[in-house]
């Protein structure tokens, strides 16, 4: 694939306003087109081509390094490639499971922070400066990744 799936996005998004949008009728009609156009954004932002896919690509770049190998002492100068796919890459699944296991244990832990302030108080301060941080992070990351809001152009229909 020569294109990136941000590239791709981009396209599809800048396709909508310049030949959909313009042909529309009725505000709410061009609301939901520009709505389409938010969620295409925040799909750029959050999403990536799948581990299967580029597997299945490194795997095809491994067969042809290893048919290649047999040709070296025949290319003495050329810049064979020389590429190994990884065995066991996990997939967004597996992904996700680990992460909303790893939530499911911070919000026990808040939880459990919650009744036992007047216990181990330097222990329990320093846990919740770490969750803090934690949720910063987690704050910071949605923020990063999410489209700019298209308030205007979803609620009036126009740019």
């Amino acid at each position: 694939m020569n294109n990136s799936l941000e590239r791709l996005v981009d396209g599809m998004a800048a396709t909508l306003r310049a030949e959909v949008v313009p042909h529309i009728e009725g505000d709410y009609a061009r609301g939901q087109a520009f709505g389409v156009i938010y969620m295409l954004n925040s799909l750029k932002l959050r999403a990536s081509w799948s581990n299967a896919f580029f597997s299945s690509q490194l795997r095809a770049l491994e067969e042809a390094s290893h048919a290649l190998a047999d040709l070296a002492p025949d290319l003495p100068d050329a810049p064979l490639p020389d590429v190994a796919a990884p065995e066991n890459l996990p997939d967004a699944v597996d992904l996700q499971a680990a992460r909303d296991e790893g939530d499911a244990k911070m919000c026990a832990l808040i939880d459990w922070l919650a009744g036992h302030g007047g216990e181990r108080v330097d222990a329990v301060a320093k846990a919740w400066a770490i969750v803090d941080d934690y949720i910063k992070k987690q704050t910071q990351y949605e923020l990063t990744t999410s489209a700019k809001p298209m308030f205007v152009e979803m609620s009036g229909g126009a740019e």
